[in-house]
Parts: structure tokens; C-alpha cells; sequence
């Protein structure tokens, strides 16, 4: 395969490739072989059901035993034999979970033209994070700080993925000796974070007593319609695939199967969602979760005090589990400001704009989205018609059942907060719970519409097994056929109306229908069996969503159409250049860049940074001014214009754009012997800015500066290594002075001198500086948060409390 890195080595993997088309074929034939097998299987309907299909074959007595004298069986059928006791294995779900995975993206795990990555904001933000994780591990050391970006910001405290275990397979995995990622990586990447979800959400259907072809239906519709499978951010994907497993375990506290255990893993991996990288699905999880214990404890006649304590168990481990994420993200969010859509970057403590928040709501015309994909303004809702016909079957034929109330309260409830700022009741919660406003996009509610949609079309493919002679099943089917018929109708006589026809989706979600339509008549009438039926809805099922979200995995060489992925070989050149310069170097990028992550992407120190939010600090210094950027080190600039007189020409990239050398930056460290105390910070960017101020001899501080000793104007320092938490420099000053290194101040940094900690002054407010005596000293700059820490700390108790609590429970019932 080719990587990312390198278009002449972009596709090394032709061994892999010749490979494909013969496990393709294995697979298809294990497949085959699994899904015949547990179809059997599927069709032993769990007891709390109506009843065994009424269409169910009479059972076929067993064979004789062999004569001792008989042959032995052959291997054909000894390997049959071991493929059957398999198929009824626990195994076998999810292996058919993951086959059925790789097979509906099979743009990405069977072909080499595709991938998911080519949209802006997985090119130029995603991707190169990714890429600078993968880096800091392989350098054995957890990213907690990106040295690359705005001067240095704090990694963990961005809430950016860091802390999800889901993702520390892709840094650690190292294949061929590549460090660089490459699409066939990203690509299985993302093929695995698909069938987790799928996987989970077969868990909770099964915990609701689906059969396995009904359970497999549900994880493929959860991992793959509308607003999963549509879904391009990774950290939002991450927090929404452990939503199953919040709610499958919910779900057992409530019905009362092993409640103190089931409430504390509920919890667990709710504070796992929290870990993700995204606040916004975990918020609407929380707030799920909380919904649900609160309607559980004012249902309870008897009982409540038991239920609020094992809600309160689940909140509390929650919390804990959550803390190496939230403790940090909560500690930047303090010190930082954030871009949310607003007309200014805004601190913790001002609330989002409600127009935001309706500006991100869903349109109540993407109500045809459910069915009709690209109709209106979010496909995120796309469900298909057999998955949204199968769940409204599930709720007529079997409402009755408490779960299926629950997942339809999910569902319902999940739609309707997704429209927003056009639901009043999203207006109240915004003005009244506390964190619910801090999340600005009401659409993806649709989250939680899905979490409850899925299992209840798995619900519904068992209804059609044990409700066959029932009159809905001829309504559904009659209404389908109606809708079919109707939009084929109108293709026809659209020309001699002089009026737009039907486009090719309604099309297709003419015919899925009409075919749909058609079984359920046939179902009804007892021409088709249980036993296919749910083969013909899954198949249906998978062909209607294949059709949909297979659109977001685009061709690599898109031809005509425009495409974001040659901003990731585009800087090689102006990179490989960079890297010859004595370091470490930090570049002003963003005009020829735009919001690519150049930094990241390359491991080089940009002033510029494309992401939610900056320190508070250093947004606050005036930086794109000039002598402000030379205060912060930016030694070199990309520029298609004609340089400044202090610039001079170093670099012609062939894409059109100049590397000028600012000639008047200053060096990433230097002691100087002055310091000055400023009355406000506006005082201190003005005296900055003062053609009169030489930063090179003297420091602006806010606080009190220490004394220092005049001996020569300028003395330099040295950076001698750095990774991505610790600096190390070395510095020989002729008295005492201050070292000032040019990167973000900010809690948690730690320093040390020849191994004696001494503390780090704010200078300009926003970089770092350590009064240094004289002679020569080692310097070492380290990033130890105690956020991190006890973060860290939390989540760990959360887990090892949750675990703890299994067993107790089990020891308890063992005894």
C-alpha cells in the first residue's frame, strides 16, 4: 500500500494485496457456512417471546448411530462438523460481526482506491493529531503535551483522544518498521472502531433476548445508519461505540439481574464515552442515563431508595472513571478560550449562544432524511425504511415488553431534543441543567435516537418470526407497497407533467420498499417462513445502508472533484528543508497551509494551530504581530508575497510559496539580565509592541521579577533535546539572569537546575523563564500535571471499583 508519507512508496503492500482476493473467497465460504449454521440456532426464539414460529418444519429425527463396521467420517465433514459446534459458540456472533463489518466496507478492507479521511476536518486537524500520538508513543512517552502548535498547548487538557484506550492500538502497532501512518492503516483503523460498535451493540441485543440474526442486524443499523455511519470524526465515534454498553448494563440494574455490578459497569463505560476525545455525545449520554434512573426511581411504588442508590453508584464510577479526561480537559477549559461559533473565542464561563446551538439543530425537513438520504439539510438521520419499518413493528407487536418501552422513550426522546432550537424543551433544558449548554450541536441527539432504534429493529425481526399471522405485518407491507408503487407512478408520468422526476435514491427507496412490502404480505399470508424472513430484512437492511454510507469512503484519485488529500504529501518539500535548520525551528505556516495541521503532520513548531481552543495567555499577546512573533521564536514564515525588509528569501517550494528567514527573531532560549514589572497585561502588550523595547535584554513580568545582575546585554542559551513533554537546554550566563525559553507557561510544567527544582516566572505572561546563577547550568523543562495525576488516579479507582464490585456481587451469590 501506499502511505501518506511518500507518493512513490504509497502502495508497498502489494503482498497484502495479492492476498485480499483469496481471503475474500475464504471468507465468503466461512461465512456461508456460519450464517447456515447459526441460522438453526437463531430460530430457537428466547421463552419470554409468544411463542416458537408457527411456520417452523417439524423436527427431523436424529440418524441412526454408524454400524461399527462403517467408515469414518470424512474430512469434508468432520471439518463440517467442527464448523457447527463452532457456529453455536459464543465466538461466532462476533466473528460474524466483524466478517459482516469488512464486508460493508469493503471499499476500505477489500480495495486500495478508497478511504474515509478525505474531508477537511479529518485532513487537516484529525489526521496529523493522530499522527503526532503516534509519534510520542513510539518515543515511548504519553502525549500529554503538543509542542508543535500555539507555542505548545497542553495535549490531554484539549480533550482530543489521548486518554481513549480505543485508540492506543493505532499508536503502538508498528507495521513494516513505518512510523508514519498510512492509509492502510487508517483505514483498518477505522473498520475497527466500526465493529466494536457493532460488536457492543450485538451484545445489547442479545442481553434482550434477540436471536443472533436479529442481534447482528441491530449492530450492523447501529454501526452503521445515518449518523454512525455517516459520521467522519473519530473522537465522536469513539465516545458514541461504547453507548451500548452504557445502556445494555442500565438496563440489567433496572430489571434487577445482578443490579449492584450491573449499575457499577453501566457507569464504567459511560466514563470510558467520557475518555473519547468529543464532549458532546458523552453530555447527551450523561444526560440519558440520568433520565432513565430518574424515571426508574418515580415508577418504583416500592423499591426507590434502592434504585437512587444504584444510580448513585453508576454516577459516582462515572466520575471516577471519567477523571483522566474531564480533570484535565476541566483545568484547560479554565485557562483557555474556545471557538464555538460565536463572534469572538469564549472562556469556561460564558455560555454558547443559543443561536449556535439552533444553528447546529436538525431541520425538521430532515424528517424524509430518515428514508430518504440527501433530501433534507442532515443525511445524519438516514435510517433506511426497513430499519424504521422492523422498529415500528417491534413497537406494535410487542409494546408490551418493558424494554421495548424503554428503547421507544430512547428513541422518541433522542429525535426530538436533535431538532434543537425547534423543540421549546430543548430551550429549557439549555437554560436550566448545568453542562448541557457547553454541547452546541442538538443534531447529534440522533446518537441516542440510534441507540434506541438499532435493538428495536432487531426486536422487530423477531416480531416477524413470532407475529406472522399478525394484521400489522399487511399493513406495514400494503403502505410500503403504496409508497413504492407511488414514486414509480410519478417516474412515469413526471415527463408529461413537464416536472422533475424522482432522483436515483428515491429510486432505490422505492424498490427497497416494494420489496420489503412485498415479504411482509407474503409473511402474513404464510407464504414466506420465520426462518427466512429475517435473513430477507437483514439483507435488505444491509443493501439500503451500504447504498447510503458507503458515500463518505471516496476514491483517492478523485479526478474533477476536490479533494483535501494532497495537503498531506503537499509540505514535504518546505518540511525536509525546515528540518536542516538548526533547532528547533517554529514557522508561520497559516498562509500557505490554511487550517492544516502542518505542525502535527510534520513534527515542526508552528505558531498557528487548527483546533477548539488556545491558552487564555497566549492568545492574549498580540501574536500576529510582528514583533511579538519575533519575541516567540517564529525564525522562519511561508509567504507567496514579497518578503518584509527584515525577511530574507531561504526557500522556493515548487507549489508557489517562499520560505523567508525573519532575521530578527529572537532564538527559542536566551538569558537576559533586566526584568521589568507591568501594572496590566494591556500595559504589558503595550510596552511589547514599543519599538523602544529590546526583548532580547530585558523580560516583562506581571508579578514581582526577581533580582537580577547587569553584566553584558545578551547572552544565548541553548535548546539541546526535546520530546514531547520534557525540554532540555544548557546556558553559561556571566551573572545572575534569567533564561527565558519561548514556549506556553502553563500549571504543570516543573523545572529543574543541574537537578535542583527552582520555579518557572510567567514572563511576557505567557512563556516560561528561570533565574539562572552564574556559570554554566543544565536545564530541564518537564510536563507533569497534577491534573493528569490525579485524573489518572480517579480513573483507575473507577475501574478497579467497578470490577470490585463484580465479584463481590458474584461471591455474594455464590454464597
Amino acid at each position: 500500500m501506499q502511505t501518506v508519507r511518500d507518493e512513490k512508496s504509497m502502495w508497498h503492500w502489494d503482498g497484502i494485496l495479492r492476498a485480499r482476493a483469496a481471503t475474500a473467497r475464504v471468507a465468503a465460504v466461512f461465512c456461508g457456512g456460519l450464517v447456515a449454521t447459526c441460522h438453526n440456532r437463531d430460530m430457537e426464539i428466547s421463552s419470554h417471546g409468544p411463542g416458537a414460529d408457527s411456520d417452523r418444519e417439524a423436527a427431523v429425527p436424529a440418524p441412526a448411530p454408524s454400524a461399527p463396521h462403517s467408515a469414518p467420517p470424512s474430512r469434508s465433514r468432520s471439518a463440517a462438523l467442527r464448523l457447527g459446534r463452532f457456529a453455536r459458540s459464543h465466538a461466532a456472533g462476533p466473528l460474524l460481526a466483524f466478517l459482516l463489518c469488512c464486508a460493508f466496507c469493503w471499499k476500505l478492507t477489500l480495495s486500495s482506491q478508497y478511504t474515509w479521511l478525505d474531508s477537511p476536518d479529518t485532513v487537516r486537524m484529525d489526521t496529523p493529531r493522530l499522527q503526532f500520538e503516534r509519534t510520542a508513543w513510539h518515543g515511548r512517552e504519553f502525549p500529554l503535551w503538543d509542542p508543535h502548535l500555539w507555542c505548545g498547548q497542553p495535549f490531554l487538557g484539549m480533550i482530543v483522544g489521548a486518554a481513549c484506550p480505543l485508540n492506543w492500538p493505532l499508536f503502538r502497532l508498528r507495521l513494516h518498521g513505518e512510523d508514519r501512518l498510512t492509509f492502510v492503516l487508517l483505514n483498518w483503523y477505522w473498520v475497527y472502531l466500526h465493529f466494536l460498535a457493532a460488536l457492543f451493540a450485538y451484545w445489547l441485543c442479545r442481553d434482550l433476548e434477540a436471536s443472533r440474526t436479529a442481534s447482528l442486524l441491530g449492530g450492523l443499523v447501529f454501526s452503521f445508519a445515518g449518523f454512525s455511519g455517516l459520521l467522519r470524526w473519530p473522537e465522536v465515534l469513539t465516545g458514541l461505540v461504547m453507548a451500548p454498553l452504557v445502556l445494555l448494563f442500565l438496563l440489567r440494574a433496572v430489571r434487577g439481574r445482578r443490579p449492584w455490578s450491573s449499575a457499577a459497569l453501566s457507569g464504567m463505560f459511560l466514563g470510558f464515552a467520557w475518555l473519547s476525545g468529543h464532549h458532546e455525545v458523552p453530555i447527551y449520554l450523561s444526560f440519558m442515563v440520568a433520565a432513565l434512573w430518574l424515571y426508574d426511581c418515580a415508577s418504583r411504588a416500592a423499591g426507590r431508595l434502592r434504585s437512587a442508590a444504584l444510580a448513585g453508584v453508576t454516577v459516582l464510577i462515572a466520575i471516577l472513571t471519567s477523571g483522566f479526561q474531564t480533570i484535565p480537559g476541566y483545568e484547560y477549559a479554565k485557562l483557555a478560550v474556545r471557538w464555538t461559533g460565536a463572534d469572538h473565542p469564549q472562556t469556561w464561563k460564558e455560555a454558547i449562544p443559543y443561536e449556535v446551538h439552533a444553528q447546529y439543530s436538525l431541520a425538521p425537513s430532515s424528517l424524509a432524511d430518515l428514508v430518504l438520504p440527501w433530501f433534507g439539510a442532515h443525511t445524519d438521520a438516514f435510517m433506511g425504511i426497513v430499519v424504521l419499518a422492523l422498529a415500528a413493528l417491534a413497537v406494535c407487536l410487542r409494546w408490551r415488553e418493558p424494554s421495548v418501552r424503554w428503547l421507544a422513550s430512547i428513541s422518541v426522546a433522542g429525535f426530538l431534543l436533535a431538532l434543537g432550537g425547534w423543540n421549546v424543551f430543548h430551550g429549557v433544558m439549555y437554560a436550566a441543567l448545568p453542562l448541557f449548554g457547553k454541547a452546541r450541536s442538538p443534531y447529534r441527539f440522533l446518537s441516542i435516537f440510534l441507540l434506541g432504534a438499532a435493538p428495536l429493529a432487531a426486536l422487530g425481526v423477531d416480531a416477524l418470526r413470532t407475529h406472522g399471522s399478525s394484521p400489522a405485518l399487511r399493513s406495514a407491507g400494503r403502505i410500503l407497497l403504496a409508497f413504492g408503487a407511488g414514486v414509480w407512478v410519478l417516474g412515469l408520468v413526471s415527463p408529461a407533467l413537464h416536472t422533475p422526476g424522482p432522483n436515483d435514491f428515491l429510486y432505490f427507496a422505492a424498490l427497497v420498499a416494494l420489496l420489503f412490502g412485498a415479504l411482509l404480505v407474503a409473511r402474513q399470508r404464510g407464504a414466506v417462513s420465520g426462518r427466512w424472513i429475517g435473513l430477507a430484512a437483514f439483507g435488505l437492511v444491509f443493501m439500503e445502508l451500504a447504498t447510503v454510507s458507503n458515500g463518505i469512503y471516496l476514491d483517492r484519485n478523485p479526478g474533477q472533484r476536490q479533494s483535501f488529500l494532497p495537503e498531506l504529501t503537499r509540505f514535504h518539500a518546505a518540511a525536509d528543508f525546515l528540518r536542516t535548520q538548526p533547532g528547533p525551528v517554529r514557522v508561520d505556516a497559516a498562509e500557505a497551509t490554511d487550517a492544516f495541521n502542518f505542525g502535527e503532520w510534520e513534527g515542526l513548531d508552528t505558531l498557528y494551530g487548527f483546533g477548539a481552543g488556545v491558552t487564555t495567555n497566549l492568545i492574549s499577546m498580540n501574536w500576529p504581530t510582528v514583533p511579538v512573533q519575533n519575541l516567540l521564536g517564529v525564525g522562519y514564515s511561508f509567504s507567496k508575497h514579497d518578503p518584509r525588509p527584515d525577511q530574507q528569501l531561504v526557500f522556493h517550494d515548487p507549489s508557489g510559496f517562499n520560505i523567508y528567514k525573519n532575521l530578527n527573531a529572537l532564538p527559542r532560549a536566551w538569558v537576559v539580565h533586566q526584568a521589568e514589572r507591568a501594572s496590566s497585561l494591556e500595559a504589558l502588550n503595550a510596552r511589547t509592541l514599543d519599538a523602544a523595547f529590546d526583548a532580547h535584554r530585558s523580560v516583562l513580568l506581571l508579578d514581582p521579577p526577581p533580582a537580577l545582575e547587569s553584566c553584558v546585554d545578551t547572552e544565548p542559551a541553548r535548546v539541546d533535546w526535546r520530546t514531547a513533554n520534557t525540554v532540555g537546554l544548557s546556558a553559561h550566563p556571566s551573572c545572575r539572569g534569567m533564561l527565558i525559553l519561548s514556549d506556553t507557561w502553563y500549571p504543570g510544567w516543573e523545572a529543574t537546575v543541574d537537578g535542583r527544582k527552582v520555579p518557572i516566572y510567567q514572563a511576557y505572561s505567557a512563556l516560561r523563564g528561570v533565574v539562572l546563577e552564574a556559570g554554566f547550568h543544565r536545564i530541564e523543562f518537564r510536563y507533569r500535571p497534577a491534573s493528569a495525576l490525579i485524573g489518572g488516579l480517579m480513573s483507575m479507582i473507577g475501574i478497579l471499583t467497578a470490577c470490585g464490585v463484580v465479584v463481590w456481587e458474584l461471591r455474594r451469590r455464590v454464597k
